[in-house]
């Protein structure tokens, strides 16, 4: 085990779950480390002493050589999905790794109905409205330099933090909207 989105296969192969992204185990904000725990811990239950089967899209390696998967148990459940349905993750869209985009964006939607984990506390808007790149699935303050160079033809204006999540973007690293 890993974390909460990273496993590491008996043979010692370490497998990134694809399409979602749980919170760093070295996160400084205390909410974000106590998801981070429970999202470990949750992989860690679900996964130990299993049989896994991996599926993988488009690319199967990332650049630190994980293999990159959506990770079922026996009986068929996706552990990707299962962990953004619990609130521990989110969904974080990766092209062109999209295959279970609509999925996750779903069980995503659900926690955050459900107000579960992450979603316990739902993002207010502190900008007056936030840039999505249709291209990338990623939304930006409107002052990020990231936001500002979008190309018209993928550049989406959102009202809130909620709406861009509800949609399945994921925040810009640099502005962290």
């Amino acid at each position: 085990m890993v974390d909460g989105d990273t496993i590491r296969l008996t043979g010692g192969f370490t497998v990134r779950y694809l399409g979602i992204d749980t919170p760093e185990l070295t996160s400084s904000r205390s909410f974000e480390k106590g998801l981070a725990q429970a999202a470990k811990q949750a992989n860690s239950e679900l996964t130990r002493g299993r049989k896994l089967r991996l599926e993988y899209d488009e690319e199967r390696y990332d650049q630190y050589n994980r293999l990159l998967a959506y990770v079922f148990l026996p009986d068929g459940q996706m552990l990707n999905e299962e962990l953004v349905r619990q609130g521990l993750a989110r969904v974080l869209v990766v092209f062109p790794n999209i295959r279970y985009q609509a999925l996750l964006i779903l069980a995503q939607q659900q926690a955050i109905t459900a107000r579960r984990g992450w979603w316990r506390e739902l993002p207010q808007a502190q900008e007056p409205f936030y840039v999505a790149n249709t291209r990338t699935r990623r939304f930006h303050r409107p002052a990020c330099p990231g936001g500002k160079k979008i190309a018209q033809p993928n550049r989406l204006i959102l009202k809130t933090p909620l709406e861009a999540y509800w949609q399945g973007f994921s925040p810009c690293r640099r502005c962290q909207p």
